[in-house]
């Protein structure tokens, strides 16, 4: 018994998707609708007439002719016994049927005696409602009528499909505008990035092939060979691994971590760079915080965010924190660096997406690094978190589902 419950349950949550995948529920009049249940009126030959979309807890009136009710209670709906028949369900006498007599639509206005249902089919078989019509007086409805209902039933289906076929081309041609964008501003930015450093090593190197040219000038001009080399090895290396951990071909290993560990870890080994800009950077823990990650992946993640916060903090110092939050482990990256604007926390989390303040200060990448933390923080089942201000610092923070303790 249970388990036929629960299958009832399942198929009455897939047909209720269904119907709300039409994004049809109170939406206003149309004409194409109206137009149907005027039709059905006349057909049928009866004074009300109504496309009835029977929501969780009510039924709901896209078009009504005869009749100012825009909706219904669903547990005394004829409609709900309708939607399920394979033909049109007609009840000759709502006073004589035992389930309608107590209707609030019989006892009370429009006082309905007389009802056939034809039902609305999804082209996969997810009843949606009815396209009915009613009388005040008993009746029933002649062979060529039903046909006729049931017949615009269909049309009304096939209307339902062209609407949400029109909003999801629409919805696919905005996408692809935005992919076409992303492209273009994608192109642009590569081709600027690359371009600088190969300017610059490419000058270099034609001077280096001066035989006049004195050593120490020679040794200077090595060194910014060496230092745009590692800008554009860097640059490639972002691309590379933002393809890695992308939603299509992210593969992670994950195994019990202390991310304290990573923390400490990654601070000394990025307190060189750090140091280098005059910058301070410093671990915080309040002990073991354990999650099933993969420390490889993370630990570029955490890297990413750490570059990020000296690449946008002049003076001041970087802090590195792992600790446990409501259910998850915490990796927080904060800094006192230019801060971000509310309107830039969501955009910069996009790929080639960078901040306004980026743009209008000329710091160098390519808008990968938050994509990277992000699309990693979400192959851990987690999510990234950015609280910041315009001159006052940022903290980004990596969540993922905390575990453990484990044993040593």
């Amino acid at each position: 018994m249970a388990g036929t419950q629960y299958a009832g349950a399942t198929l009455e949550q897939e047909r209720l998707a269904a119907l709300r995948g039409y994004d049809i529920l109170d939406t206003t009049a149309e004409r194409d609708f109206d137009d149907i249940v005027t039709l059905a009126a006349q057909v049928c030959d009866k004074p009300i007439a109504l496309i009835s979309l029977v929501d969780e807890n009510r039924q709901w009136f896209k078009a009504r002719f005869g009749t100012d009710i825009c909706e219904g209670p669903r547990d005394t709906s004829m409609c709900t016994h309708a939607m399920f028949d394979r033909d049109v369900m007609q009840i000759p006498d709502a006073l004589l049927d035992p389930r309608f007599v107590n209707c609030p639509t019989v006892v009370g206005d429009p006082h309905i005696r007389f009802y056939a249902g034809a039902p609305l089919t999804t082209p996969d078989g997810k009843a949606l409602g009815t396209l009915c019509v009613a009388d005040h007086e008993p009746g029933s409805l002649t062979d060529a009528q039903r046909h006729g209902l049931r017949a615009l039933a269909r049309h009304v289906v096939t209307q339902l499909e062209l609407r949400k076929y029109a909003r999801d081309m629409h919805a696919l041609h905005q996408r692809l505008r935005s992919a076409e964008q992303m492209k273009d501003e994608f192109i642009a930015r590569v081709n600027h990035e690359f371009r600088t450093p190969l300017t610059a090593i490419n000058g270099y190197l034609e001077m280096l092939g001066d035989p006049e040219l004195p050593s120490e000038s020679r040794d200077g001009f090595l060194q910014r060979v060496q230092r745009n080399s590692d800008r554009l090895l860097a640059l490639v290396n972002d691309m590379l691994l933002a393809a890695q951990v992308s939603a299509d071909s992210r593969e992670f290993t994950r195994a019990p971590a202390d991310l304290a560990v990573l923390a400490r870890t990654a601070v000394d080994a990025n307190r060189p760079l750090v140091e280098a800009k005059g910058l301070i950077i410093t671990a915080e823990t309040d002990g073991p915080v354990f999650a099933d990650v993969d420390v490889r992946r993370m630990s570029q993640a955490l890297e990413r965010l750490i570059l990020n916060a000296v690449k946008f903090t002049e003076t001041g110092a970087i802090t590195v924190r792992a600790e446990s939050r409501d259910g998850h482990a915490m990796l927080l990256v904060r800094d006192t660096g230019i801060g971000i604007s509310a309107d830039d926390q969501t955009r910069v989390l996009a790929p080639f997406r960078r901040s306004a303040d980026a743009e209008r200060n000329e710091v160098q990448g390519l808008g990968l690094g938050l994509s990277i933390v992000k699309a990693i923080s979400e192959g851990h089942d987690g999510k990234v978190l950015i609280s910041s201000h315009p001159g006052e610092g940022t903290t980004v923070s990596i969540a993922v589902p905390a575990t453990g303790p484990y044993p040593t």
